[in-house]
């Protein structure tokens, strides 16, 4: 069982979080100040680096933008191994999923997709046609964007979704140390992924014990 772990900071936990076994490392990336959290291109270079440097594990830069030639600049600038589009979902259309996994390959495109309503199992096969990887978070109720939330979606809908495609597919939302067995014996994904429930208390920085816990339980499940 492969794990991904977001969002990270700085360049010692993103060392920190590479030494312990997780395979997916990822960061929010941007410099139009769409999310509070973001980094900027220099920043995120400094992780992405770091982590090559002391681990083989993937790097992902998750963008919330929409604008075709805003991603690839994304792209450019910071070299991930695959970028996570995880804005307002109603934006990306396949086709331009289609055209940016075209442009930007050999980088990956993982699409988010939202999981509540009975349309997602619909919704997840029209893009896994487009995308290479999908990732299942929990839908926040028609604010932009999708995930980080905190909280667990219907597992059964993810499960179905698994089912049903024939690309790669994360688990997240609400996952931590504690639930994340269950969630892979129920929904049988490829990778499983964390933020809210990896993070200190109070805090969007991560707690390494959590995230420690959380890889382990998952390997062990696997």
């Amino acid at each position: 069982m492969k794990t991904q772990i977001y969002a990270l900071k700085t360049v010692p936990e993103a060392i920190a979080t590479a030494e312990v076994g997780v395979d997916f490392i990822g960061i929010t990336v941007g410099e139009r100040g769409r999310l509070p959290w973001e980094l900027d291109f220099r920043r995120s270079r400094e992780i992405f680096a770091a982590v090559r440097g002391v681990s083989a594990a993937h790097v992902l830069a998750l963008t919330v933008a929409w604008d075709e030639e805003e991603i690839v600049e994304t792209a450019v600038q910071t070299s991930p191994d695959i970028v996570h589009l995880s804005g307002d979902f109603d934006r990306y259309t396949p086709e331009l999923v289609v055209r940016l996994r075209s442009r930007l390959s050999p980088v990956k495109i993982m699409m988010a997709i939202p999981v509540g309503a009975p349309d997602s199992v619909a919704k997840a096969a029209m893009y896994a046609r487009a995308a290479d990887v999908l990732i299942l978070d929990t839908d926040r109720s028609h604010v932009p964007g999708v995930g980080a939330t905190g909280e667990v979606h219907d597992w059964r809908l993810s499960a179905e979704i698994v089912r049903r495609v024939n690309i790669p597919v994360v688990l997240a939302g609400g996952l931590s140390p504690d639930n994340v067995q269950e969630a892979i014996c129920r929904v049988r994904p490829w990778a499983v992924d964390s933020y809210t429930h990896t993070n200190a208390a109070g805090s969007r920085y991560k707690d390494l014990e959590k995230v420690a816990a959380f890889n382990r339980a998952a390997k062990e499940t696997a």
